[in-house]
C-alpha cells in the first residue's frame, strides 16, 4: 500500500484554519473586513481575556441572506468571486472564502444576522468542526458574530497563544489599522467590559487622529490628496516637528486594504531625510489607489501583503508627492541674512581649553588649535594619567560640541561625549538594578504623559518592571499616564518630550524580549536618554571627569549599543597623513641636508 493518501475534509479544514487564523487578532481582522465588504458604517468589537475567551463583532451592514446561511461557513464559499477572471479584479477586502469556515473549524460560532430585505433574521450556531444549526432570530439589519472556545479542538495552538494582555494589544492594533485609514467608518472597541476606543463615523482625518492619538498630533497633520501617473495617494503625514521614536504609527494601505511593507516606510522616511534627526520617525496614514488590475491581493492567506505591478513607479510617485507636500506646507521662518542666523547673545561660544585660540568662520563657531603638540611640553601638568592611552593625557577642546579632543604621548584621542557618558550611565544603572538599589529622583511636579490608544495600558502593564528601574507610573485616566519618580541619572533631562521619546523606545522593545533581556534593553535606553547629547557644551573639568569615569568602566571603548566611544590616532598615522614618513619625506630630508 502506498504512503500518500488524501486527507479527509475535517483535517483539511484544520490545516486551512492554521493558515488564516493565527490568534484572536486575525479573527477580528477577518470579521472587520467582512463587515466593510457588507457596507457597514459602524463596527463594534468586544473581547474577553484578549479574545481567547470571547470575541464579538457586530455591524450594521447589509447582513447575510437566509439562503446563504447554510453555506457561509463552508470552505471556499464566497459572494466575492464567481470566475477566474474575477480574481484579477478584486474590489473587496475578503474573497478567499475561508474566514468563517476557518473560524468554524477551530471554535464555537454563533452568528445572528438579518439581510436588508428580510423581515426575520437567522441564527447560525455551530460547535468547532460540526454542522451548524439554523433557526429564526430577531435583530436589526446587519450581523453579529460571536466566537468562543478558540482552538478547543487544537489545544497545541491554544497553548502557544500569548497571555491575555499581549493578545489584547494585537487585537487593538488590528482595529487601529482599519480605524486610522477608514475614518468614514465608526469603530468601537470594548475590552473586558471597558470602552477603549470610540470613533464616530464620517470623521475627517484630524477628528479621527484626535480620537486616537490626541490634540498635539492632530494639530500637526499635513493632508495628502494628490494624483500622479494614475496613482492616487490620500491620507496624511505629520509635520516634521511631530515625530516618534519608532514606526508604530506608520500605516499604509492599498485600495483601503492595510498592508505591511518596509519599502513604503523607507520611502516615507526618505522624504523626511533632512528634516528629522536620526532615530526619529514621521507618522502617517496613507492609502495608495491605483488600477485594480495592477494589484494582486491573492499572495498571502491573511492578505497582509499585496503584489503591485511596477512597484518602483509607485514608490517614486509616493516620494515625489510627499516631498512636494512637505515643501508646500507652511515653512518655518528663514533668516534673510547670515547675521540673522547667528545671534551672538544667544549662541554659545565653542568650548576652548588651555590657551587654544578660537575662530569664527561665516558666522559658525569653529575650534582651531594654532599648535597641537603631539607630545605636550614636559613641564605641563597632565590632565590625566591613563596608561592605556599613553599615560600623559592633555585635553585640548571640543570639536563641534560632539567630540572631546586630547593629546597623548602616542598621538591624538577623540572621545564621543555622548557614547562615553552612555557607557558610564549604563554600567552604573545596571549595577544599581542588579543590587536592587536604584537611586530615585522624586519629581516636585509629576508629569502627565498623553499617549495614544493602547499605549497607556502597555506602559501601565510594565509598572512593576519600570519601578525596579526607578520609574513610578500610574493611571491618570483615559490614555494619560502620571510619572512621579524617575531614575536619578535622568537628571535634568526630565520633560514631557524626553519621557514620550523614552516611552516610544520602551514600547519598541516591550513585547518581543524576555524579561531579563527587556530589563537590559530598558537600562540601555534609559542610559542613552540620560547621557550628555551631541551638540552640548561641556567644560574642561567636566570633560576630565567624563574620561576618567569612562576608564573605570568595563566596556570603555563602546557605548551600551556597541558604537565606538574612543578613537585613537597614532603619531605614526599623523606623520603619514602629513607626508612626514615614506620615500618622499626621505628625499626631502636628503635634499635639505645635501646628502646626495
Amino acid at each position: 500500500m502506498g504512503k500518500i493518501h488524501v486527507l479527509d475534509e475535517a483535517l483539511v479544514s484544520l490545516i486551512s484554519a492554521g493558515e488564516v487564523i493565527e490568534n484572536p487578532a486575525s479573527i477580528v481582522k477577518e470579521l472587520i473586513e467582512n463587515a466593510l465588504d457588507a457596507e457597514a458604517t459602524n463596527i463594534e468589537i468586544q473581547i474577553e481575556k484578549g479574545g481567547i475567551d470571547s470575541i464579538v463583532v457586530s455591524d450594521n451592514g447589509e447582513g447575510i441572506q437566509k439562503e446563504d446561511c447554510l453555506v457561509c461557513t463552508l470552505r471556499h464559499s464566497t459572494s466575492k468571486i464567481e470566475s477566474r477572471e474575477d480574481i484579477d479584479s478584486i474590489f473587496t477586502y475578503g474573497f478567499r472564502g475561508e474566514a468563517l469556515a476557518s473560524i468554524a473549524a477551530i471554535a464555537d460560532l454563533d452568528i445572528v444576522t438579518r439581510y436588508k430585505d428580510e423581515e426575520i433574521g437567522t441564527r447560525i450556531k455551530s460547535s468547532a468542526g460540526q454542522i451548524p444549526d439554523l433557526t429564526d432570530a430577531s435583530r436589526a439589519q446587519g450581523t453579529r458574530v460571536e466566537i468562543s472556545e478558540l482552538f478547543k479542538n487544537v489545544p497545541a495552538r491554544r497553548k502557544h497563544l500569548s497571555d491575555a494582555r499581549v493578545e489584547s494589544q494585537r487585537v487593538l492594533d488590528a482595529v487601529m489599522k482599519h480605524a486610522i485609514i477608514r475614518n468614514d467608518i465608526g469603530f468601537r472597541f470594548i475590552r473586558d467590559g471597558k470602552l477603549v476606543l470610540d470613533c464616530p463615523s464620517n470623521q475627517n482625518p484630524q477628528e479621527r487622529v484626535l480620537s486616537l492619538w490626541g490634540l498635539d498630533i492632530a494639530s500637526s497633520l499635513i493632508e495628502i490628496k494628490r494624483k500622479k501617473k494614475g496613482i492616487n495617494i490620500q491620507g496624511f503625514i505629520t509635520d516634521p516637528t511631530m515625530s516618534r521614536g519608532n514606526r508604530s504609527r506608520q500605516f499604509f494601505s492599498v485600495r483601503k486594504r492595510p498592508i505591511e511593507d518596509q519599502s513604503l516606510s523607507k520611502t516615507l522616511e526618505a522624504a523626511f531625510s533632512t528634516l528629522l534627526m536620526r532615530g526619529r520617525y514621521p507618522m502617517c496614514a496613507l492609502d495608495i489607489e491605483l488600477d485594480v488590475a495592477k494589484v494582486d491581493a491573492n499572495v498571502h492567506p491573511t492578505k497582509r501583503e499585496v503584489r503591485i505591478q511596477d512597484f518602483d513607479d509607485v514608490r517614486n510617485v509616493l516620494r515625489d508627492i510627499l516631498s512636494n507636500a512637505l515643501k508646500d506646507s507652511e515653512p518655518m521662518a528663514v533668516p534673510e541674512t547670515l547675521e540673522d542666523l547667528v545671534d551672538t547673545e544667544k549662541v554659545d561660544e565653542p568650548t576652548v581649553f588651555h590657551d587654544a585660540s578660537s575662530a569664527r568662520a561665516e558666522g559658525r563657531a569653529l575650534l582651531l588649535e594654532e599648535t597641537i603638540l603631539v607630545k605636550p611640553v614636559p613641564s605641563a601638568e597632565p590632565d590625566l594619567d591613563i596608561k592605556e592611552l599613553g599615560s600623559i593625557f592633555n585635553i585640548l577642546g571640543q570639536v563641534n560640541m560632539v567630540y572631546i579632543v586630547a593629546a597623548t604621548e602616542e598621538g591624538l584621542v577623540l572621545v564621543d561625549q555622548h557614547a562615553a557618558h552612555e557607557r558610564i550611565l549604563y554600567e552604573q544603572l545596571r549595577n544599581q538594578v542588579n543590587d536592587g538599589d536604584v537611586v530615585v529622583q522624586e519629581l516636585l511636579e509629576p508629569i502627565v504623559l498623553k499617549l495614544g490608544v493602547g499605549e497607556a495600558e502597555k506602559i501601565l502593564a510594565l509598572d512593576e518592571t519600570l519601578e525596579t528601574m526607578g520609574f513610578t507610573v500610574g493611571s491618570f485616566g483615559g490614555n494619560e499616564v502620571l510619572v512621579s519618580t524617575v531614575p536619578e541619572i535622568l537628571g535634568k533631562r526630565v520633560s514631557d518630550d524626553e519621557l514620550i521619546a523614552l516611552v516610544d523606545r520602551i514600547l519598541d522593545i516591550g513585547e518581543k524580549d524576555a524579561v531579563e533581556q527587556f530589563m537590559d534593553e530598558l537600562v540601555k535606553v534609559t542610559a542613552c536618554h540620560s547621557a550628555i547629547r551631541s551638540g552640548q557644551k561641556i567644560g574642561h573639568e567636566e570633560a576630565k571627569r567624563l574620561i576618567a569615569n569612562l576608564f573605570e568602566t568595563d566596556g570603555k571603548y563602546h557605548c551600551a549599543h556597541g558604537r565606538p566611544s574612543i578613537v585613537k590616532i597614532s603619531k605614526k598615522e599623523l606623520d603619514e597623513r602629513f607626508g612626514r614618513t615614506g620615500p618622499e619625506a626621505l628625499a626631502r630630508f636628503r635634499a635639505r641636508h645635501r646628502l646626495g
